[in-house]
C-alpha cells in the first residue's frame, strides 16, 4: 500500500454467557490473510473503498450477517474509535468497535471459536494489531453499563429465573452480588413493563424447580436509578 493509504475497520466483539464453564467467552475468527494471517483477531470488516454501505450500521450488519459472526445478537452498541499510524503495519488505520451479546448458543464456523475474555481482556492470549486494548475497553463498558441498567440479561434469553439474573450479574460485575439487591431490580423491570411472572418453573441447581420470567421487551435495556456502585 502507499504512504497516503487508509483503512478504517469495523470491529466485533460478541460475548457469550458459558453456563457449563461459569465465564464470558469472546469470539474470535482466525484471519486468513497478511498481516497475521493465521491468527486469531476480533470479526472485522473494512469500511473505506469501495463498499455498498451508507452508514456504520449498514457495516455493522454486513459483518453480522457474514461468515465471521453469522448469527442474530440480542444486543449491539458502539463503543469507542480508535486510531493511528501504528495499529496496522500497511498503513495508517482506524476502527469503530463494538460491544455485542448473543444470548444462545449458536454454531460456529472452523474458523470460529469462543475464547475466555478475561485471558484476552488481560492480555494472556495475544491477538495482533489494538485488538487486546480493544477487548479490555469493551469489558470496561460492558462492566460500566451493567452496574445501573438491565444489560445483563441480555446473556439470558427470553426467559430466566432470578437465581440466574443473580449469577449474571455476578459474573460480568466479578464480584458477589446479593440475591435481595437482584431482586428488587426484577421486581423495578416488572414494574416498567419489561417483564412479567411466566407461572411456569424450571430446574434450577440442586434440582431445585424455579419460577422464572419473561422478557417483555426484547433488545431493550432498562437504566435503574441507583447503581451497584452507589
Amino acid at each position: 500500500m502507499s504512504l497516503s493509504a487508509y483503512l478504517h475497520t469495523i470491529d466485533l466483539c460478541v460475548f457469550y454467557y458459558c453456563r457449563a464453564s461459569g465465564e464470558l467467552k469472546l469470539l474470535l475468527n482466525r484471519r486468513e490473510a497478511e498481516p497475521f494471517a493465521g491468527h486469531w483477531a476480533l470479526p472485522g470488516v473494512v469500511v473505506n473503498g469501495g463498499v455498498q454501505d451508507l452508514s456504520l450500521n449498514d457495516a455493522l450488519e454486513r459483518l453480522r450477517a457474514s461468515d465471521k459472526v453469522g448469527f442474530e445478537l440480542a444486543w449491539s452498541e458502539q463503543v469507542g474509535t480508535v486510531g493511528d499510524a501504528f495499529r496496522d503495519p500497511r498503513c495508517w488505520s482506524s476502527s469503530t468497535y463494538y460491544l455485542a451479546i448473543v444470548a444462545q448458543a449458536v454454531e460456529l464456523g472452523a474458523h470460529q471459536a469462543w475464547f475466555g475474555l478475561d485471558a484476552v481482556a488481560e492480555g494472556r492470549l495475544k491477538l495482533p494489531f489494538d485488538h487486546n486494548l480493544i477487548v479490555a475497553a469493551v469489558q470496561e463498558r460492558l462492566l460500566s453499563k451493567s452496574l445501573y441498567s438491565s444489560l445483563p440479561l441480555m446473556f439470558l434469553g427470553d426467559e430466566f429465573s432470578a437465581p440466574e439474573a443473580t449469577t449474571i450479574f455476578s459474573v460480568v460485575l466479578a464480584r458477589p452480588v446479593l440475591k435481595t439487591s437482584i431482586r428488587q431490580r426484577l421486581m423495578k423491570l416488572t414494574e416498567a413493563g419489561y417483564l412479567r411472572e411466566t407461572g411456569r418453573k424450571k430446574q434450577g441447581e440442586g434440582g431445585r424447580p424455579q419460577a422464572t420470567m419473561e422478557v417483555l421487551k426484547p433488545g431493550e435495556i432498562y437504566f435503574f436509578d441507583r447503581s451497584f456502585a452507589d
